[in-house]
């Protein structure tokens, strides 16, 4: 090896025999020569009629070398910075140690170039061409085309959303898991984990976890070929086009190319086609100079990456030959499929990624960015959390909220009817006119599916053995799972993406099958069986004819209807039988069939469900959260002529169901213990006083409470210090209410909080009873002085 304190002319000099034998690409160093001004145009004409690479190379070290130094430091720096065209690809490492006792000395330019000490602070490649002008050109065209091609896929999705509310889509970081596949046995051990978990931490399983990073650019930086594998919709597509557009904005160093082929649409592959007419016809043709621009691919494939997306087989040849390597041999190739179509598509050496979809972080994320505030509505129902770790159903979940002006979509049904709409207009790539139309073609595959979901609901697993269809659109709600059952028999089991949709199909088969409707109803009498009362809602909804719809699509419109008229009234017999019966403890509370009713949107199913109440509502010990808010809300504004009774004993409800539960309250009687459950839920609620939210809330509540709060005498801390803070802020002086307990001796905590905001109260009042009679005298005798000293009030004992 020449050492490298000599001149760039010695260095050229010194390596000139291994050069002529192997310098490459002669016309890009021409193409360089000339633009760095090293060569003239006539010079380059004569060394291009040469008529062999041999003479041409001699003649170019020739012409360089007698030009001096610094053109031989030119020289050296375009075959440095266009090594991957100009010089022999490396050996892979294997096949140097293989041929090393052969050629023990072998030269390697690769080393040699690198050993030239260039000037660091030089700018290295700005005027310098790494491939010919027309694969420049070409480059930029494939470039245009991969930008139209992500600006159309992320536009398809905007569709989704009304025009004012269209959120800026873009790619999010799905979890990707480079691990072997998990086992069969595994699998089933922690299948049977899981089914012994609350329906919460259940449904929280399906979430997964971050993986150690593993980035799109990672993807594109690796040399290796790579298989991405996952569920249908659980962002495959998505991740290519992020890496397509990772491409485009990457400047251009170097001369690569990039083909994206949506395998669901390529359908006329030929036997016969060549690659050629694949890359150029297929995909997108050169303006000039096919054949040098064809040629530079095929002799610099490493330079190539093709994106085969939605693969299930290899049967077109020219795929085929692409991906076990027959045609360019050194191209990247990444191929997306499902886990089902997986098997020998590829060899081992391959890097196989999984795609598990979204984190739970990431889920927060999307639904911030593509709902605003309102994407806390979403995030406080564990079924739609869980639900939009597939990132095609969290599409469906922003957009089905953001289509109404209310924080929550009418029902959660109706985010379930959206995704199987778009989920089977989706799985068919073709142009569907009458997506009403396509559903009712598709009746007895839905069905099937239905049916299968049914019978997995009721034994309590999430495998459908019994389904034996086929068909694409049904599959796409479907994962696979291959299970060994014989040292020479593997067969396939499928599960829905998620369990909450195989409730969905489950309720869809019992609605199409009424007379198994009141076996469901009886079934919360046990605890075997209680699980079936999930399928109740999504019935309720399903019921409906209005937008958008899906059953009158599958089931005759006078068959919905005549169910219609006795499930509800059912529905609400069976809960009062159950809540009646001593003997057994209720697997079904009225903010259940709250729920309900509220799927339903039924005013005359509600006004029925009160009155068998008798128009007292018990909530006790509800953790309500704002879905469970809305639904209480709607309830009890459906009796417009009749107040009822609230109990609200020791409930909790966040910061946003409270603003849900006040938009309800006109239609409640406003009568002890009612107020003080209320004042004591919400100021031991969450939220910060200085939230505006929070502001609007207590000054709704007092406005609807008569300008009166409600206190115990005995309570924590937070509860008196943001009772000051109501009285303070509070737009008019506030009228206190206080409330004692029998054992409740420890007031004087109270009272300093009541001197705090003493020029805030207008009044301070006790509701007359024999067990007020203490705190009235203890009020009078130990404080009253103090209040009166202070600033002139008066205490009213008499309300």
């Amino acid at each position: 090896m020449a050492c490298t304190s000599q001149s760039a002319k010695d260095y050229i000099t010194n390596a000139r025999v291994h050069l002529v034998g192997e310098l490459r690409s002669l016309s890009l160093i021409l193409e360089n020569l000339f633009q760095q001004g090293v060569l003239m145009g006539e010079e380059v004409s004569k060394i291009k009629k040469k008529k062999d690479d041999y003479d041409r190379t001699r003649a170019i070290l020739d012409s360089v070398t007698r030009k001096g130094e610094a053109a031989c430091y030119k020289l050296l720096r375009i075959i440095d910075l266009t090594r991957r065209r100009t010089l022999e690809r490396p050996a892979l490492l294997s096949k140097i140690i293989h041929e090393a006792s052969i050629e023990a000395k072998r030269f390697d330019l690769h080393h040699w170039i690198s050993c030239f000490p260039f000037k660091e602070d030089e700018e290295m490649d700005t005027n310098y061409f790494k491939g010919p002008r027309p694969c420049h050109r070409y480059q930029a065209k494939l470039k245009s085309k991969a930008k139209t091609i992500s600006k159309d896929f992320w536009k398809g999705s905007k569709k989704l959303f009304e025009k004012n509310k269209t959120p800026d889509l873009s790619f999010y970081p799905v979890v990707l898991d480079t691990e072997e596949t998990t086992p069969p046995s595994k699998i089933k051990t922690f299948k049977t984990k899981k089914s012994k978990l609350s329906r919460p931490k259940k449904l929280r399983t399906y979430v997964p976890e971050n993986k150690p990073e593993i980035s799109p650019s990672d993807l594109l930086k690796t040399d290796k070929n790579i298989l991405l594998v996952g569920k249908p919709g659980i962002g495959k597509t998505a991740l290519s086009h992020e890496m397509l557009r990772l491409w485009t904005e990457r400047d251009d160093k170097e001369l690569d190319y990039m083909f994206y082929f949506d395998m669901r649409e390529i359908t006329n592959i030929s036997p016969t086609m060549s690659l050629k007419h694949l890359l150029f016809t297929a995909y997108s043709e050169p303006d000039e100079d096919k054949d040098e621009i064809f040629q530079d691919m095929k002799s610099h494939s490493d330079n190539v990456t093709l994106i085969l997306d939605g693969v299930t087989d290899l049967s077109a040849l020219v795929v085929q030959k692409l991906v076990k390597k027959d045609l360019l041999s050194y191209a990247k190739i990444i191929i997306t499929c499902r886990p089902d179509d997986e098997e020998d598509l590829c060899d081992e050496d391959w890097l196989r990624v999984e795609v598990k979809g979204f984190s739970e972080e990431t889920i927060r994320t999307y639904l911030s960015a593509t709902l605003g505030e309102d994407h806390r509505e979403v995030l406080s129902n564990v079924e739609l959390l869980t639900l939009s770790h597939v990132p095609m159903y969290a599409l469906m979940v922003a957009a089905s909220c953001s289509s109404e002006d209310s924080l929550q979509p009418r029902t959660v049904t109706e985010i379930y009817i959206n995704i199987v709409r778009f989920c089977l207009q989706n799985s068919n790539k073709t142009s569907i006119k009458n997506p009403n139309q396509f559903i009712r073609t598709k009746r007895n595959e839905i069905l099937s599916l239905a049916e299968a979901a049914f019978n997995a609901t009721q034994r309590k697993t999430v495998n459908l053995e019994e389904l034996s269809c086929e068909d694409s659109c049904i599959l796409s709600f479907l994962k696979p799972l291959d299970v060994k059952v014989a040292p020479t028999e593997t067969i396939t089991v499928y599960s829905f993406l998620h369990y909450t949709m195989q409730e969905f199909f489950a309720a869809l088969w019992l609605l199409n099958n009424p007379d198994k409707i009141r076996e469901v109803f009886l079934q919360w009498f046990t605890e075997e069986m209680k699980h079936m009362k999930h399928l109740i809602p999504f019935m309720c909804r399903l019921l409906k004819e209005k937008s958008p719809r899906l059953m009158s699509c599958l089931i005759p419109t006078e068959e919905l209807k005549e169910t219609s008229e006795w499930l509800f009234k059912d529905m609400i017999n069976a809960f009062s039988t159950e809540a009646d019966a001593d003997d057994c403890e209720p697997y079904v509370g009225p903010l259940f069939l709250c729920q309900c009713l509220y799927e339903s949107q039924s005013s005359e199913a509600c006004i029925y469900f009160l009155d068998k109440l008798d128009f007292h509502l018990d909530l006790s010990e509800e953790n309500l959260d704002p879905y469970s808010c809305c639904v209480v809300a709607y309830v009890v504004t459906q009796s417009k002529e009749r107040k009822i009774r609230l109990n609200l004993q020791d409930v909790t409800v966040s910061k946003q169901g409270m603003r849900q539960l006040l938009r309800g309250l006109q239609n409640i009687e406003w009568c002890d213990p009612f107020p003080q459950q209320l004042w004591k839920i919400f100021l031991l609620s969450e939220g910060q006083m200085d939230d505006l939210s929070v502001q609007v809330d207590y000054r709704t509540l007092l406005c609807l409470d008569g300008n009166q709060l409600h206190l115990p005498v005995m309570g924590k801390q937070q509860l008196f210090e943001r009772a000051v803070t109501v009285m303070q802020r509070a737009p008019t002086k506030v009228e206190v209410c206080l409330y004692w307990h029998r054992g409740a001796l420890g007031f004087w905590s109270l009272c300093q909080y009541l001197l705090e905001a003493l020029p805030n109260i207008s009044s301070i009042s006790v509701p007359i009873s024999v067990a007020a009679a203490p705190i009235r005298l203890l009020i009078s005798r130990s404080i009253l002085s103090s209040l009166m000293n202070k600033t002139p009030r008066y205490l009213n004992s008499s309300t």
